[in-house]
């Protein structure tokens, strides 16, 4: 009830306060500043088998799947590895975490602090009521005159908090180099309704540079509700810089597959910044809500699977681990059990559930095909036609709300509110749900095997 009367008056005060644009604050790649690029393939860290290849997805759901993925990451901190005769914690292995929504706050953190994350992400986030805040600072009255303004908006608010108390400035510059994993959030560009990710590859096209953009306002647009929030919006200068466009839309392979025409579509709708000079991005969601279709992404983008383990320095992988973390919710069957017809608000949400978890299922099924197209892919790039003994080994985790054993925690936990605000206990069996879900995955268990003998 406390979390529909605070949407209720949500609502009200955003007719009151309008819907006002971001102000970008990308530059063009001419005033870019000669920070570190961050192109994700050169992002991997150091210190990682080039034998292995390890990546999460973090879906969306608001602090229920904040806390499933923090749980993951956790549970892979603890579970030690001895690969080729060298002991080590899982999680130093990760490769990359692909985000949208509540997970990208999730994968922020831990990409620019490390195994930091255990030690204070719950006491900062998690278990913080921070939607209480946000709905405590949106309807001050000394904030609705700068909210009235088109230089400050909902989602201004809500990334200087999130700056507030998590990242501190930090850029996307401020993950170059470091030690851990590389860092793909995702956003979905309005227009076009496809996934925006926040990395130079995406940002060459706009003829912009995203090192100095704040990692607060990638994750505000992430997870940017439309209707709660307002839009993320960023300058594109595309055209007006030496073509940035992708050497694959010059050649042949465009033609010849019909998995990179789409692409090239949506490439080609950032190269004229004449016809949008602005792009509007909310919540990654609504494009992906699992953060497996921007993965497939990336591996169409350098070309197929072997030449994506080639561009990131992983030619000899033996190993590829990928784990979706999904925190969606189930739809709430109560309302079968009345007669009345359910409130508007109520049928909005589950509405949009069912639609989320059917999307779901079909990125799932398509990310498993993907597979078995990229297991061929590299063992005839590596052996040809003959037995091959050079391939890699797949391994997908599908470490899912929906699979927990006890029912009744899985209707606990699936009921949860998408929100940014719950118990501390809540927190607590979400964490250990997340443990619960790979520890009973048969997939999971027969990697860990495979790599420890």
């Amino acid at each position: 009830m406390k979390n529909i009367f605070r949407c209720v008056l949500l609502f009200i005060v955003v007719g009151l306060t309008g819907c006002v644009a971001h102000f970008p604050i990308n530059p063009p790649l001419s005033e870019a500043t000669s920070a570190a690029p961050y192109y994700l393939h050169q992002q991997r860290g150091f210190d990682r088998s080039p034998e292995l290849l390890v990546v999460l997805a973090f879906s969306g759901g608001g602090m229920r799947a904040s806390a499933l993925s923090y749980g993951v990451l956790k549970t892979l901190a603890e579970t030690p590895i001895n690969w080729r005769g060298r002991p080590r914690k899982l999680a130093d292995e990760i490769d990359l975490i692909s985000s949208v929504s509540g997970g990208s706050f999730t994968a922020a953190y831990f990409g620019l602090k490390g195994y930091r994350l255990f030690d204070d992400y719950e006491t900062k986030f998690l278990k913080h009521d921070v939607e209480g805040v946000l709905f405590t600072r949106l309807f001050n009255p000394m904030r609705w005159f700068k909210l009235s303004s088109p230089y400050y908006d909902r989602s201004e608010m809500a990334e200087e908090y999130y700056d507030e108390i998590l990242f501190h400035g930090a850029t996307f510059s401020d993950l170059v180099g470091r030690p851990g994993p590389a860092i793909l959030i995702n956003a979905t560009d309005l227009t076009i309704g496809t996934g925006f990710g926040f990395h130079q590859e995406q940002f060459d096209w706009m003829c912009s540079s995203v090192s100095d953009f704040p990692i607060s306002r990638a994750v505000t647009a992430s997870s940017a509700v439309p209707g709660l929030f307002s839009a993320v919006t960023v300058f594109n200068y595309g055209g007006q810089c030496d073509d940035r466009s992708p050497q694959w839309m010059r050649s042949d392979d465009l033609k010849n597959s019909p998995e990179l025409q789409p692409l090239a579509r949506k490439v080609s709708s950032y190269l004229d910044s004449k016809e949008r000079p602005y792009i509007h991005l909310m919540d990654g969601g609504l494009a992906d809500n699992l953060g497996l279709r921007a993965v497939m992404e990336q591996v169409a983008m350098h070309g197929g699977a072997e030449q994506t383990l080639d561009d990131f320095d992983l030619k000899n992988t033996r190993k590829i681990l990928v784990i979706v973390v999904n925190a969606a919710a189930a739809p709430n069957i109560d309302i079968n059990k009345k007669k009345n017809p359910p409130t508007a608000f109520f049928s909005i949400d589950a509405a949009t559930t069912v639609q989320i978890n059917l999307y779901n299922d079909e990125t799932i099924n398509r990310f498993r095909e993907n597979v078995k197209r990229w297991k061929d892919e590299i063992s005839l790039a590596r052996c040809g036609k003959i037995a091959c003994k050079n391939g890699v080994d797949f391994y997908f985790v599908n470490a899912s709300l929906a699979d927990l054993k006890d029912k009744n925690e899985r209707k606990l936990l699936q009921e949860l509110p998408t929100t940014f605000s719950l118990e501390s206990d809540e927190v607590d069996r979400l964490v250990k749900a997340a443990d619960e879900l790979l520890r009973n995955s048969a997939e999971f268990q027969k990697f860990l095997s495979d790599v420890s003998h």
